[in-house]
């Protein structure tokens, strides 16, 4: 492979990663603990789901994830109204803490406004990148260098001798620069619309998020918690995530033990 291929491959590789690398994150697992105000714990194919049950309400939560991110943990609530009259659930009736520390909820709002923000620096971000490595791959395709190398004996009055030499020749070939950076700016378009399709994946995602319901007598929901801003990667010891769910006036509480993932 010419030079000039080794440089056209390098640079795709580069855009290649730098549309497909998702990066490594410590995956964590989050181990429900039931409280002693009443609450049940069972299991559906190995993941805990805590429970609270009155006469009015019911309330349950669970990990929405066998093993997930250390940042930005997912869980799922659900909430039967059992009393005799409407009764409204939202994002705002949870709190979330971690290490003692309140993080806020994730409303579906500003889940799809970050996603949309993120899909567009990565989008500018990639097509800079994409810009500069087209132009350079191009200049460099179309100004090949040749080398030539020359060796043989001849004879004259004095005898045998040998002779070497070296030449160089540098060829400027538009063509194949143009094709060049065809190339480079082709992957470029191929990972912008790759976010595109990336951004339009996790937006669909977050139509399972929690949302404002007002549910009637023996209606019920269920949603995904994604708690925002928390938590560093590194667990320790007794490293709880609490929630507090208030509705009807009465607060509940559930707590899962976040741990490494296989342990």
């Amino acid at each position: 492979m010419t030079k000039n291929g080794w440089r056209i491959k390098t640079v795709c590789s580069f855009l290649s990663t730098c549309i497909l690398s998702t990066g490594c994150s410590t995956m964590i697992t989050y181990v429900p603990k039931a409280s002693d105000n009443g609450q049940s714990l069972r299991y559906t194919q190995g993941v805990g789901t805590l429970s609270v049950r009155d006469e009015q309400q019911e309330i349950f939560m669970y990990p929405t994830f066998r093993a997930q991110g250390a940042q930005d943990p997912t869980f799922t609530i659900g909430y039967a109204n059992n009393g005799s009259d409407d009764v409204n659930i939202s994002p705002e009736n949870i709190k979330a803490y971690f290490r003692g520390e309140q993080f806020p909820i994730y409303t579906y709002v500003e889940k799809v406004a970050e996603i949309q923000s993120r899909k567009q620096a990565q989008q500018i971000a990639l097509a800079i990148v994409g810009g500069l490595a087209a132009g350079a791959a191009a200049y460099g395709a179309s100004r090949q260098t040749y080398t030539t190398n020359q060796s043989g004996v001849f004879r004259s009055r004095s005898g045998i001798s040998s002779f070497a030499s070296t030449s160089t020749t540098r060829v400027y070939d538009p063509a194949a620069g143009i094709f060049a950076g065809a190339a480079v700016g082709g992957a470029t378009a191929l990972g912008v619309r790759q976010l595109e399709y990336t951004a339009q994946a996790q937006e669909q995602a977050a139509n399972s998020m929690l949302q404002t319901n007002t549910l009637a007598p023996l209606q019920m929901v269920s949603g995904d918690v994604i708690i925002r801003g928390c938590c560093e990667p590194y667990v320790k010891s007794n490293d709880i995530i609490r929630f507090e769910v208030t509705a009807r006036g009465k607060t509940y509480f559930f707590d899962f033990l976040r741990q490494k993932a296989g342990r």
